[in-house]
């Protein structure tokens, strides 16, 4: 004990230490609600919503196309051309008579020519464009439907009684086998939907006959704005799946 201790009255020392204990109790308190804090969150399940998203892009792919080559091709050919040929002739013929007096002029010397001609071919080519090759591209734009299946995740919370615990199936999962039967002799399977594609629709009808906003309404009352909620989620779809939310209402309300 120090001074100021020994220096407080009884009465004094009693208040100081109940608040002490208070201070003790409440610090201890403060660890209990810590712990049972840390316990609760312990047991905390997240589960999570995912959504898929549809992206279009574009990229460029090789055709193929044309390939254009010329090469120089020699082709022999011939053609017929008549030529002229001059040939001189010199024949001596004996004779014998009087020379005349006018030729007397012409006995003196003298020369005479005759000249031989010829014709020769004379070859030349001259080239003409008589047809044109011409390679063009062109460009044109066209829309392209693309259809995919967007698939999300949908959580649906509902209590499960200790039966269905023991059986070790939830109250959805009862109805799989029938979804399933549905789904073989209806018409889905026969236009190629997969049970993936259609199991959405039957746990969406199931929704709507677990649900307490719509208890007691039957299917004509509720089709609008379960169409409505439907296209929110898938557009363009509820014609196609309306028959399995349709048949799951009717499964899980009795009406089936």
């Amino acid at each position: 004990m120090n001074h100021s201790e020994r220096s407080m009255s009884p009465s004094q020392r009693s208040q100081q230490l109940s608040k002490s204990q208070q201070t003790a109790k409440a610090a201890t308190s403060t660890a209990k609600t810590d712990q049972l804090r840390a316990d609760v969150l312990q047991e905390q399940i997240a589960v999570p919503v995912i959504e898929e998203e549809l992206q279009v892009g574009k990229r460029e792919v090789n055709r193929g196309g044309v390939r254009v080559s010329s090469q120089l091709v020699e082709q022999p050919v011939q053609e017929s051309v008549s030529l002229r040929e001059e040939h001189v002739h010199v024949e001596r013929h004996p004779v014998d008579r009087p020379v005349q007096p006018a030729a007397l002029d012409t006995f003196q010397s003298g020369t005479v020519e005759l000249v031989e001609t010829d014709e020769e071919a004379v070859v030349a080519k001259k080239a003409r464009v008589i047809e044109e090759v011409v390679v063009s591209k062109a460009v044109t734009q066209r829309t392209e439907q693309i259809r995919e299946t967007l698939r999300h995740t949908e959580v649906h919370v509902e209590p499960v009684s200790a039966a269905e615990r023991s059986n070790g199936m939830t109250a959805y999962e009862h109805y799989d086998t029938d979804f399933r039967q549905h789904y073989q002799t209806g018409s889905y399977s026969k236009h190629g939907y997969a049970y993936e594609q259609v199991a959405p629709a039957y746990l969406f009808g199931y929704q709507l006959g677990t649900s307490q906003n719509f208890k007691g309404h039957d299917w004509t009352t509720i089709e609008a704005e379960a169409g409505k909620a439907w296209e929110e989620r898938n557009p363009g779809t509820w014609e196609h799946m309306k028959s399995a939310v349709r048949h799951a209402w009717d499964k899980v309300t009795g009406k089936a």
